[in-house]
């Protein structure tokens, strides 16, 4: 596979997985039902949304700029673990398809993202 075919897919890969976050962060911030019902069903606080909700937009923006994109899916692999472990901890086990999903983007994302070229000064 070339490397103007990985960059192609990597960025493919970061803009879906962007609009996913960013539909999660806005429907959290809105207070949609849906997200009402699953914070209360996980026991939250239901003013933790906006922080979430927060967070999921600033991953969503992060990923679709190459400087912060592979802090971005580091972070999105740690925010895909808090889910996992959310609904497993609410018996929610049939939900966590979803955020292994979005791990395995992310993991596309860093392998077919371009490296930097390393150089060693002697």
């Amino acid at each position: 596979m070339t490397t103007k075919t990985k960059n192609i897919i990597s960025w493919i890969l970061a803009g879906l997985l962007s609009l996913a976050l960013m539909g999660a962060g806005i429907s959290k911030l809105l207070g949609s039902d849906m997200q009402i019902k699953n914070f209360e069903s996980w026991g939250y606080p239901l003013w933790l949304r906006f922080p979430v909700g927060l967070i999921e937009m600033i991953l969503a923006i992060d990923l679709l700029i190459p400087r912060y994109r592979k802090n971005a899916t580091y972070g999105v692999f740690i925010w895909t673990i808090v889910a996992v472990i959310t609904h497993l901890q609410a018996g929610q086990a049939n939900m966590i398809g979803a955020p292994i999903f979005f791990s395995v983007f992310a993991a596309a994302i860093l392998f077919l993202s371009p490296h930097p070229a390393t150089t060693t000064t002697t």
